[in-house]
Order: structure tokens, then C-alpha cells, then sequence
């Protein structure tokens, strides 16, 4: 008989629940028809009849409420496809707007939750309750608070508001529907295949519009502009979040698999993504990247720090040699630019520095409890009519100048307890073929991900608490005897 030894998890048992109610049951599925169907009723398209589309979601939400009671392990694969499309959220391919179908994906899974807590006392008696997800509570806590003190946070931005509020729910729930390392090593591998779903979208978007020229551009180059071609996705950066996970595990499922022709797709499939990356001219995500492969020459050993240095020293010999790449980079220091798109590096450039004093200057004038969360982008408007962000593209000035101290001194806290996790989880994992290479290539993303903070904020990314449950689980299953 196996059990899951995770020490980051603390359980608490309750009473054997009693059955279900008949009329509870059908309000849940009615539930999670009724989020379906509105889901579809948002669509973009003017010429799908709605009511037929909401109607067929309806069901649709109601089958896969009932598949994913039967098929537990359903419900992490489809929001593990959700928050992946959430990173393409300018992608509409067929008007549905990708960022809600994650939010109801997991409601649907707190639904599941709920009736196998009632049927199935077996499984439903132990809740797990990551330490991360616990200790990021007093943030949200905060969040909540400075949004209600500061009540016009709540019409300026609810998205911002909300996100780390719920997100921590979300990890929660999906947390229940992962029972081993086994599992969960599975559950990562498909995440990097899902990871070229956004790809195989867009390219079916050229192809239905009949944009041959660039289909065979892409099919030609392999790396093609594909934001460009696609025409609708505005903010790389989204991309570059997707890549910091997926590219380290691609490289070392490669490093690990025995079959030749699996190694060479996981690589093909890590250099288009690659070469996406250098045709986005993302500075932050030149250097995320490039920090995620530092952080595995540290964390990892033997074949994978070999596999981070030589990564390293590519990487460094393609910032060289490409004119653009290196232009982009050293513009980052001050150096200006000479090529095409001198322009337009400089003007980006301009506009943070722009954004950073904003948020540097509300945080001198409000240092302890800032100016209310989410309403950073309601001040700089104050200070300049050109700036219209909704953030400053800096997650920890961020959160200084709308939270203050007190706002960050919890996030940083939040952080110290997640990197204790990160690395216990990785000294356990040592030595364990099936979970280690995961494991670290999972932990290197979330150090590319602080890194990118730097440049983004990423508070409302779904990614990163999808895949913190298959971070946790990504243990030795032990054998007990009975």
C-alpha cells in the first residue's frame, strides 16, 4: 500500500460527511452549466447565434462536471490548458475570452470538490493545505483591506484587486485533486506539451484567415514573428511567463527520456519556442530566461548543470552575434541603440522610467500603507496624460507604492516561506529520476518568474499557482507495509 509523504502539506480530518442532498447536487451542476453557458454568451463573434452556443455550453459544462467527477485527474489537465491560454489572453480565436474559462474551469473543480467531500468520504475526509498557499494569506488579507480602505480601487481595477485574493483559493482546490509524485510528474510533462497549444492556435488563426505567407513563414523559419502574423496578441511578456516554465522542462525531460526521437522533438520544441522569444525583442524575457538556467547551474547537478551552462553559453554567444538581440539588451544600461528600431526601444524605455518614478513618488509621499491597491494606474494619470498603464510593470515598487511597507514587508514574508518550501522540496526530490528533473526545472521557472517581476507585475498570472500544486506533489512516493 503507498501513501504520499508531503511535508509541506497539514491535513486536517472531519466527520464522515453525510449523502448529499439530491437538490444540492442539481444546484451545483446547475452551476457550473449556468457559468458554461455564460462563458459563452461573452463571445465576440457576432455571427454564432448566442443562445444556441450558451445552450451547448450549458451541457458541456454539465458533462465534463460529471466526467470530472468520475476522471479527477480531468479537471487538472483542463485548467493546466486554462491558465496556459490565460498567458495568450489577447488570443481570441474564436471570440471566447480565454480569461474567464480558467476562473470557471476551477469554480467547476470547487464544485467536484464539494460533492466528493459529501459521496466519496474516502477521499473527501483529508483536505491538504499547502504551507505557501497559508502563508500568503496575510497578503491577501492586506490586499483586501487597502482595496476596501481606499474604495475607488474597486471600479478602477477590480481584475487587479481580486487576483490575489482568489488565485490562492484556486491553488487550494486543484491541490486536492493531486494524490502522488507519479501523478504529478505526468501532470507536468503535459503541461509542456499544452504549452504549444497557443502556437497551434495562432497558426490555425493564420491558416483560417488565409494568411499563407505567414504560415510558411512560420513553417519555414520555425520563428517567425508569431505575434505579428497572428495580428492579435499585445503583450509578449504573458509569453515569456508561459516559456520560463515550459523551456526548462522540455530541456530536461529531454536530458532524462532514453528515446531518440522523443529527445529530438523535446528540443525542436524548445528551440521554436526559443526563437519566438527572440522574436518578441523582450528584454525582460532575455533575462528571465537567462536567469532561470543561471539558477539551475546552482540548484541542479551532474547532467543538468552541465546542460544549464552550456544553455548559458548560447545564450550569450546568440546575444552577441544578433545585432537586434544585443541592441535590445544594452539598452537596458543606457546605452542607445542604433538599429531600426532605435525608436521605439528608446521610447519603451522612456515610458517605464516614467512609470517607476510614478510609483516611487506615491510611495515617498504614502510610505506605510501606500496609496490604496489597484489604484496606481487612477495616479499616474495625475502626473502625466500619456500614461495609461494600470501598473508601473515593477511587481515589488508595485506593491510598495500602493500598499507601503506594510504591503511588502507580508509579500517578501510570503516569498521567504515559499523558497524554504522550494528548496526542502528539493533536497527531498534528490536523487529520484521521476520527480527530480521536474521538480528542479518547476523550481528554476519560479526564479525566473521573481526575476521578471522586475519588469512585469505578475499578481494576476493564473500560471504560477496552477502549477504550484504539481510543485508540492513532486515528492518520492514512500511504500509502507501493512
Amino acid at each position: 500500500m503507498k501513501r504520499v509523504v508531503v511535508p509541506e502539506f497539514t491535513s486536517l480530518h472531519v466527520s464522515p460527511p453525510s449523502p448529499i442532498p439530491v437538490g444540492v447536487l442539481f444546484i451545483l451542476l446547475g452551476l457550473c452549466g449556468f457559468l458554461a453557458g455564460l462563458l459563452a454568451r461573452e463571445t465576440l463573434d457576432p455571427y454564432t447565434p448566442r443562445l444556441l452556443l450558451a445552450i451547448g455550453a450549458i451541457g458541456l459544462g454539465m458533462g465534463l462536471f460529471i466526467l470530472g467527477m468520475v476522471k479527477t485527474g480531468l479537471i487538472v489537465h483542463l485548467c493546466l490548458i486554462g491558465s496556459i491560454l490565460d498567458q495568450w489572453e489577447g488570443l481570441d480565436f474564436i471570440g471566447i475570452p480565454f480569461l474567464t474559462l480558467s476562473k470557471i474551469l476551477i469554480l467547476m473543480a470547487g464544485c467536484i470538490l464539494i460533492v466528493r467531500a459529501w459521496m466519496r468520504p474516502s477521499i473527501g475526509s483529508e483536505l491538504k493545505y499547502p504551507t505557501p498557499v497559508i502563508a500568503h494569506i496575510p497578503f491577501s488579507l492586506v490586499c483586501l483591506v487597502s482595496a476596501l480602505a481606499f474604495g475607488y480601487s474597486l471600479t478602477n481595477s477590480v481584475r487587479w484587486v481580486i487576483a490575489p485574493v482568489t488565485l490562492p483559493i484556486f491553488a487550494f482546490i486543484l491541490t486536492q485533486f493531486i494524490t502522488s509524485g507519479r501523478q504529478a510528474a505526468r501532470l507536468t510533462q503535459a503541461f509542456a506539451i499544452y504549452s504549444f497549444f497557443p502556437i497551434a492556435v495562432a497558426s490555425a488563426e493564420i491558416l483560417s484567415h488565409r494568411r499563407i505567407g505567414g504560415s510558411i513563414e512560420i513553417l519555414t523559419y520555425g520563428a517567425a514573428d508569431i505575434f505579428r502574423v497572428a495580428g492579435n496578441f499585445d503583450n509578449p511578456n504573458d509569453f515569456v511567463v508561459l516559456i520560463l516554465f515550459s523551456i526548462p522542462i522540455l530541456l530536461l525531460w529531454a536530458l532524462r527520456t532514453t528515446s531518440l526521437t522523443a529527445r529530438i522533438a523535446l528540443i525542436g520544441g524548445v528551440l521554436l519556442q526559443g526563437m519566438i522569444l527572440l522574436k518578441t525583442y523582450s528584454r525582460s524575457g532575455y533575462l528571465s530566461l537567462g536567469c532561470v538556467f543561471v539558477a539551475m547551474l546552482f540548484l541542479g547537478r551532474g547532467r543538468s548543470r552541465r546542460l544549464a551552462l552550456a544553455v548559458c553559453l548560447l545564450g550569450a554567444i546568440a546575444a552577441i552575434s544578433l545585432p537586434d538581440v544585443r541592441e535590445r539588451i544594452l539598452s537596458l544600461v543606457g546605452i542607445r541603440p542604433s538599429a531600426s528600431g532605435a525608436s521605439q526601444a528608446l521610447a519603451s524605455l522612456n515610458y517605464r522610467k516614467m512609470l517607476l518614478a510614478v510609483g516611487w513618488n506615491e510611495f515617498l509621499e504614502h510610505p506605510f500603507l501606500g496609496t490604496g491597491f489597484g489604484n496606481i494606474g487612477f495616479e499616474a494619470k495625475k502626473y502625466s496624460s500619456l500614461l495609461y498603464q494600470s501598473s508601473i510593470e515593477n511587481t515589488y515598487l508595485e506593491i510598495l507604492a500602493e500598499m507601503g511597507i506594510v504591503g511588502l514587508t507580508f509579500y517578501l514574508g510570503f516569498v521567504c516561506v515559499f523558497a524554504k518550501v522550494l528548496l526542502s522540496g528539493l533536497r527531498e526530490s534528490r536523487g529520484e529520476p521521476l520527480v527530480e528533473p521536474y521538480y528542479l526545472a518547476l523550481a528554476c521557472g519560479y526564479c525566473g518568474l521573481a526575476v521578471n517581476g522586475l519588469f512585469d507585475t505578475n499578481l494576476v498570472d493564473n500560471l504560477p499557482w496552477v502549477l504550484l500544486p504539481l510543485l508540492l506533489h513532486l515528492r518520492p512516493d514512500e511504500t509502507v507495509e501493512t
